[in-house]
């Protein structure tokens, strides 16, 4: 829509909300504690601002099966970019998590995705200065990043699951904003295990082209082989949420940071592999914990 004659709403919701710029190093997992309790399935633009988009060329790509391996052909690719259908979650200056199954057809070729951030509706395109609703509601449009290196977990197994998880490096330094800043890695408190604590999670999906967001409680292994008739694979933990939106691979779960008895940040607990419909709807995520060093490893060598 036309944004001319709306700055002036933008630039008092931006006032009103404090939002100004961040530096990564000093702000991580923004929360705020009202919003923890709304029933809207969709996040507002500054809720979960780690939430971006993997996008991908537009063009055909190809699949051949030869023995027990797989080969990618691509032709008629273009400058233009499309919804690859997962999320990514910033956890570093340049750097964001996807799972491993979303870019491991791409045979290390990181010039095939982009990643956009700051984004809310799927359908906004990076290059709008500034996106604004009928009420005259604006919030900046999506920022886009192309990826310059794709680093998959060492362990990830296709076949089992295990270890669905791979770190993008950008081309670029991040510009953090009121609405991108990265996720926390680290927990100031974290029980030993996930089992019946209540996780919030959010990212893009199939059922709405705005940035959602959800609940679901972890429960145990031998409750979700029961449910689902085979137990999740090896790093890995069901969550069971009381909606079934069908959300993208990589949508980020988190765990929430308390001190002083105030939920100061969210940190980065999981990332959604796949969900399981099996009359009961169960939703699998990577776990976090096991891989965490790993991650910030891996962050810190290419930061270097």
């Amino acid at each position: 829509m036309n944004a001319p004659g709306k700055l002036i709403s933008f630039i008092v919701w931006t006032i009103v909300n404090g939002n100004c710029a961040v530096s990564a190093e000093a702000n991580c997992g923004r929360l705020e504690e009202r919003l923890l309790f709304t029933k809207n399935p969709s996040t507002e633009p500054t809720e979960y601002p780690w939430i971006g988009l993997l996008v991908q060329r537009e063009g055909k790509l190809w699949s051949i099966r030869f023995k027990r391996a797989s080969f990618y052909l691509y032709s008629d690719l273009n400058q233009k970019f499309e919804s690859a259908e997962c999320n990514v979650a910033i956890v570093g200056e340049s750097d964001v998590l996807t799972t491993a199954s979303c870019v491991r057809r791409l045979n290390n070729r990181p010039e095939l995705v982009a990643v956009r951030l700051g984004i809310w509706d799927e359908k906004d395109e990076p290059g709008q200065q500034y996106i604004c609703n009928d009420r005259g509601f604006c919030v900046p449009g999506p920022v886009q990043y192309l990826v310059d290196a794709i680093t998959m977990h060492p362990l990830a197994d296709k076949d089992t699951g295990t270890n669905d998880i791979a770190i993008l490096r950008l081309s670029q330094r991040i510009n953090m904003t009121a609405y991108i800043q990265p996720v926390c890695l680290l927990p100031t408190l974290e029980p030993a295990s996930w089992t019946s604590v209540d996780f919030h999670y959010g990212g893009f999906h199939q059922s709405d082209i705005k940035k959602g967001k959800g609940s679901a409680i972890a429960i145990s292994r031998q409750y979700c082989k029961y449910e689902t008739g085979t137990p999740p694979p090896e790093n890995q933990f069901c969550g069971y949420p009381p909606f079934r939106d069908a959300f993208f691979k990589g949508a980020a779960m988190m765990g929430i940071n308390v001190e002083d008895d105030v939920p100061r940040s969210f940190y980065l607990v999981g990332l959604l592999v796949r969900y399981v419909d099996v009359g009961s709807f169960m939703i699998v995520f990577q776990d976090i914990k096991p891989v965490r060093h790993w991650i910030i490893d891996n962050i810190k060598s290419t930061s270097s």
